[in-house]
């Protein structure tokens, strides 16, 4: 049985982690989720942010970029659709 530290060193894990992490991301930042929803998912899974919802000078074209280049990579082109549908509606 591996011991929770051992987890980190686990490819797939980190990996895991990450997938997850700019799922949530995207999730918030297309409003297919409220970060109350999000804090009810932590509680039972854990999650991470690849942004600070409530920092004020978050660049939200960088995030976007970011979860583009991400989902791009996984080949999950509806993704990547909704984030530049929300690049264009911003500019």
């Amino acid at each position: 049985m591996k011991r929770p530290l051992d987890r980190l060193n686990d490819h797939r894990y980190k990996e895991e982690m990450v997938n997850k992490t700019m799922h949530y991301s995207y999730l918030l930042i297309t409003n297919q989720i409220s970060f109350d929803e999000l804090m009810d998912v932590q509680l039972e899974e854990g999650f991470g942010l690849i942004f600070d919802p409530y920092d004020p000078y978050v660049n939200e074209d960088d995030v976007i970029d970011t979860l583009l280049d991400h989902f791009i990579y996984l080949e999950e082109y509806e993704k990547c659709q909704d984030l530049i549908e929300i690049k264009k509606v911003k500019k």
